[in-house]
């Protein structure tokens, strides 16, 4: 039995309507001959390949030779890991260490000063992957520059600030204006 053969018999099968509801008419053997006698010209093209060209195309396509890059751009060499790590270390940065309100993950994460003084700065916890807003100079969410300090302000706590030692201890500014 040739696909060609099955397929129609399957279209015969799809067609056939001993379960329609009663609203629907029922189709009867005259009125579906057309559709037996000269299927769609889509259809037409599909049974008149053969299987084994089918077959073929399919092969052709599962290869496993690696994706063509969608960029010239190379791969990064360690080399360049590199000099990305120096840079990043020689960047002034904050080190901002916070507890989620959500899930109380207390966590540790690095912003630099460029970020949170001039652009947007979004934090992901690492336990709930809900993300906190640091910085928005940029009006993204709201309609006025805000940062860590304004949002603390205005729920009436304060933000912490300190400095790390080079001995890695960390010393804590006395707090100017602390509220009452």
């Amino acid at each position: 039995m040739n696909s060609a053969t099955a397929i129609r018999r399957a279209a015969q099968q799809v067609f056939r309507t001993q379960h329609a509801p009663a609203g629907i008419p029922r189709f009867t053997p005259q009125r579906c001959l057309h559709l037996r006698q000269t299927p769609p010209p889509l259809l037409r093209k599909q049974f008149t390949q053969p299987a084994s060209r089918i077959a073929n195309q399919l092969r052709r396509e599962t290869t496993l030779a690696a994706p063509r890059p969608l960029t010239d751009q190379e791969e990064p060499s360690p080399k360049d890991a590199d000099d990305v790590a120096a840079r990043k270390a020689k960047e002034p940065a904050y080190e901002l260490t916070f507890t989620c309100r959500k899930c109380l993950h207390r966590s540790s994460h690095r912003v630099t000063k460029q970020a949170y003084h001039v652009g947007t700065t979004l934090i992901t916890c690492p336990g709930c992957k809900n993300r906190h807003l640091i910085s928005d100079h940029l009006k993204i969410f709201s309609d006025k520059s805000i940062t860590l300090e304004d949002i603390l302000k205005e729920k009436g706590q304060y933000l912490r600030k300190g400095r790390l030692g080079e001995d890695g201890d960390i010393e804590f500014y006395e707090e100017e204006t602390k509220q009452a």
